[in-house]
C-alpha cells in the first residue's frame, strides 16, 4: 500500500480526515502512511455499526481557527440526535428536563467525531476538544450561579445568562418601592374600615342607651283613691283599676305618636291631645255615661300634672314630658343631625377662636413693627444731625422734608406717611436735644430740625494727632526695602462713624492729604468693617514706603493707625478696578482738613 500511493494522493486522503499534514519525506512518509491506516480503519469500525450514539457538533470545522471565540459566544450546544445523524440538530420544542449538557458524551483527545451536515466527514482536532471542553466548563459554571434565579423556571434550550436574568427577575422580583406603596394603601384601607366601624358602634350605643320602657304604670294610690272615692271592692275595683289604666296608656300612646310624627315625619303636626279629643275618644271605645267621661278627663288631667313618674304632662293640652322611643332609622337620623350640628358649632367656635388668636398676633405684630420702624427712624434722624453739627458747626440744621427724602425710599413714602407723622411729633414733644424751626435755604423757607447740644470740640474734627513711635527710612519700625506696592490701613473710623453721606470722602481725603507727596493710584474704605480698613495701591514699592511711613503710627481722630503690606495678587483679586488704574488720586478739596 505504501508503494503504490503517491505523495499527493496520501496528503489528499489524510486531508479528508481534517488533519494537519507536514511536508511528506523519506523520514515522514512511513509516519503519515501509519497514520492514514489507522484513521481509516477507525473511519471503517464506525461505518459498519450505524446504531451507535452518534454526536453531531454545530460548526466543530471552524472551531480550530477559532477556539478562543467560543469562549466569548455560547450559542453552541450538543443535542442527542439518533434518527437523522446526517441533519443539523434542531431545537427541541416539548417541554423536558433542562439540561445545559448531555452527560452521556464523552469525548476524548485525538477521537474522531463524525457528521455529514454539507461536506465530507471530518475529525475532531485537539483545538475543537479544548474548546468544547472549556465551553463545557463555564456552562456548568454559569448553571451554578443562576440556581437561585431560575430554580422554578423549565427551559428546552439553555438561553444566555442575560436572558434567564431578564426573564425571571421582571416575572418573580418586585421593586421594593411598589411594595411599599402596596403596604401603605393596605394599612390606610385599614385605618378606615376600624374609622367606620367605631363610629357605627358609637352611633347604636347612643341609641340603645337612650331606649326607654315603654309600659305606663300608675301608682297604687293613685288607683285606691279612686276605687275609695266609687266606693268599690274587690272584683269591681280591680275592674275599674284595669280600664282607667288602659285608657291613660291609650292617652299616652296619642300623645307618642304624635311627637314621633312631628320628630320623623312631618314637623309641621302639633304633638299634643287636646282634652276634647280624649272625651271623644273614651266616649266611642266605652259605654259610659258623659259624667263619668268627664270624671275620667279631669282624672286623667290629675295624673299628668302632679305624678312625676307621668310620660306626659298637661298645660292646656297633654304633651310629651318623657321623650319616647324613636324608630330605628328616625333615631339615628336624629343623632346624625344633632352631631352635625355640634361639629358645626364647635366647627365656628374654633374659627372663631383661631381667628381672634392670628388677629391678635398680626396686630401685635404689625404695631411692634410700627414701633420699631419709628425708633429706627429716629436714631437715623439724630446721627444725621449730630453729624451735621460736627462737620458744620454754623449750619446744625436739616430740612425734615430733606431728611425724609434721604431715609424714606419715593416708593414707600405714601404708604410710611403714618409713621413718619409720629417721627414728626416725636422731635416736637420728646426730644430736647432737637428743635423744630424755620431757616431760609437757598431763599426759600423750610421747615428744619436743629441739634441744639453742644458739640464737643474733640469730636467735632477729625484730624491727624500726632505720632506715637518712629517710623522713619531706616528704623526698626519701617522695613527696608518695601515688599508691595500695596498697604492695609486699620484703625481709621470706627464701626459707627460711617453713617453720614460724605464719611468716605472724609476718610479717603484724610489719607490722600497726609500722604500728599505719595503717588495713590487706588484706594477703598471697608464700610462694613469694625476695624476701620482702608485698602492703598501706589505706584510702586517704593511708594507704598514712603506712604508707610507717613501713616503707621500716627493717631486719627483718637485712634492709632496701624498699617501692614499686601501681595499685589491678592489685591488684585479683591479689588480687579485696580489692576486698570494709573492716574495719581487727588483729595476733593484743598482744604487739608485732617491736618488742621
Amino acid at each position: 500500500m505504501g508503494e503504490s500511493i503517491s505523495d499527493q494522493e496520501l496528503r489528499r486522503r489524510l486531508l479528508t480526515f481534517n488533519t494537519v499534514v507536514p511536508p511528506v519525506t523519506n523520514s515522514t512518509r512511513r509516519l503519515l502512511l501509519k497514520k492514514l491506516a489507522d484513521l481509516e480503519s477507525h473511519h471503517s469500525s464506525q461505518i459498519e455499526s450505524p446504531k451507535s450514539n452518534d454526536i453531531s457538533l454545530i460548526n466543530v470545522s471552524n472551531w480550530n481557527n477559532s477556539a478562543s471565540e467560543d469562549e466569548e459566544q455560547n450559542s453552541y450546544l450538543f443535542t442527542e440526535t439518533k434518527k437523522f445523524p446526517n441533519k443539523l440538530p434542531e431545537i427541541q420544542t416539548e417541554k423536558k428536563q433542562p439540561r445545559l449538557y448531555d452527560s452521556s458524551v464523552n469525548i476524548t483527545p485525538r477521537e474522531p467525531i463524525f457528521r455529514s451536515p454539507r461536506s465530507n466527514p471530518v475529525t475532531e482536532t485537539p483545538y475543537a476538544d479544548q474548546a468544547i471542553q472549556r465551553w463545557k466548563e463555564k456552562m456548568m459554571n454559569q448553571s451554578q450561579n443562576k440556581t437561585d434565579v431560575s430554580s422554578t423556571s423549565q427551559f428546552d434550550f439553555p438561553s444566555p445568562v442575560s436572558s434567564i436574568y431578564s426573564q425571571n427577575s421582571r416575572r418573580y422580583i418586585q421593586p421594593t418601592q411598589q411594595r411599599n406603596l402596596g403596604n401603605s394603601y393596605t394599612r390606610n384601607t385599614q385605618y378606615i374600615i376600624l374609622l367606620f366601624i367605631g363610629f357605627f358602634v358609637v352611633i347604636f350605643g347612643l341609641y340603645f342607651t337612650s331606649i326607654q320602657s315603654s309600659t305606663v304604670v300608675l301608682s297604687p294610690g293613685i288607683l285606691n283613691s279612686l276605687c275609695a272615692k266609687k266606693s268599690l271592692q274587690g272584683v269591681d275595683c280591680d275592674t275599674e283599676q284595669k280600664r282607667v289604666q288602659n285608657l291613660y296608656s291609650s292617652l299616652v300612646s296619642q300623645v307618642q305618636d304624635k311627637y314621633i310624627k312631628n320628630q320623623c315625619e312631618k314637623s309641621d303636626i302639633e304633638p299634643t291631645v287636646d282634652a276634647q279629643t280624649i272625651f271623644e275618644y273614651i266616649s266611642t271605645h266605652e259605654n259610659l255615661p258623659s259624667r263619668e267621661i268627664e270624671e275620667l278627663v279631669e282624672l286623667f288631667k290629675s295624673i299628668a300634672k302632679t305624678y312625676s313618674e307621668s310620660p306626659i304632662g298637661f298645660d292646656t293640652s297633654f304633651n310629651i314630658n318623657v321623650q319616647p322611643n324613636l324608630p330605628v332609622l328616625c333615631a339615628v337620623k336624629k343623632i346624625f343631625t344633632n352631631m352635625f350640628y355640634l361639629i358645626l358649632w364647635l366647627g365656628i367656635v374654633s374659627l372663631s377662636l383661631i381667628s381672634l388668636y392670628f388677629g391678635i398676633c398680626y396686630m401685635t405684630t404689625k404695631s411692634e413693627k410700627h414701633k420699631q420702624e419709628v425708633n429706627r427712624l429716629v436714631e437715623n434722624i439724630i446721627d444725621l444731625l449730630k453729624q451735621q453739627a460736627q462737620y458744620r458747626p454754623n449750619e446744625s440744621y436739616l430740612p425734615i422734608i430733606h431728611i425724609r427724602d434721604q431715609l424714606i425710599p419715593p416708593n414707600e413714602r405714601q404708604k410710611k406717611s403714618k409713621i413718619w407723622a409720629e417721627v414728626e411729633q416725636y422731635f416736637t414733644e420728646s426730644e430736647s436735644r432737637v428743635r423744630s424751626e424755620i431757616q431760609q435755604i437757598d431763599g426759600e423757607d423750610f421747615q428744619v430740625l436743629r441739634w441744639v447740644q453742644p458739640v464737643s470740640p474733640v469730636t467735632a474734627k477729625k484730624v491727624w494727632q500726632g505720632q506715637a513711635f518712629e517710623t522713619n527710612e531706616g528704623s526698626m519700625n519701617s522695613p527696608q526695602p518695601s515688599p508691595t506696592s500695596c498697604l492695609k490701613i486699620r484703625h481709621m473710623f470706627g464701626p459707627d462713624s460711617m453713617l453720614g453721606v460724605d464719611c468716605e470722602t472724609r476718610v479717603k481725603d484724610a489719607i490722600l492729604e497726609k500722604c500728599e507727596s505719595v503717588q495713590v493710584l487706588h484706594l477703598s474704605v471697608d464700610r462694613s468693617s469694625h476695624e476701620g480698613c482702608v485698602y492703598v495701591k501706589c505706584a510702586s514699592p517704593a511708594e507704598a514706603g514712603k506712604a508707610y511711613r507717613q501713616l503707621h503710627g500716627f493717631w486719627y481722630d483718637g485712634k492709632l493707625v496701624t498699617v501692614k503690606f499686601l501681595r499685589l495678587e491678592r489685591y488684585h483679586q479683591r479689588f480687579p478696578d485696580a489692576v486698570s488704574a494709573t492716574i495719581p488720586l487727588m483729595p476733593s478739596n484743598n482744604e487739608k482738613r485732617s491736618l488742621q
